[in-house]
């Protein structure tokens, strides 16, 4: 199991998307592989995973990850950067 290459040190303790610690939501922060489904093994290898607010930014907020597309879109587009520039090849993803 592979730490977060997108999150390191201290920035784990605070959400991806909105910046919060973990005390400003209900459920704490949840770990969100960015590349779910058939993938999330794939994130998992990788590092592909980032900390989020569990209420507001994961699943019920209007910004949260899992009901944005938008959102989704961005941070799957920064899972492949970074896996681009630390990990392998466009080829290799």
């Amino acid at each position: 199991m592979a730490k977060s290459i997108m999150q390191r040190g201290s920035d784990w303790d605070f959400c991806y998307i909105c910046g919060r610690n973990h005390t400003a939501d209900p459920c704490g922060l949840e770990t969100h592989h960015v590349f779910g489904g058939a993938n999330r093994k794939f994130s998992e290898k990788y590092g592909l995973k980032i900390h989020i607010c569990g209420e507001r930014c994961h699943r019920n907020g209007k910004d949260a990850v899992h009901k944005n597309k938008t959102i989704d879109m961005a941070i799957k587009a920064a899972g492949q950067k970074i896996f681009e520039s630390e990990c392998g090849s466009h080829d290799d993803f």
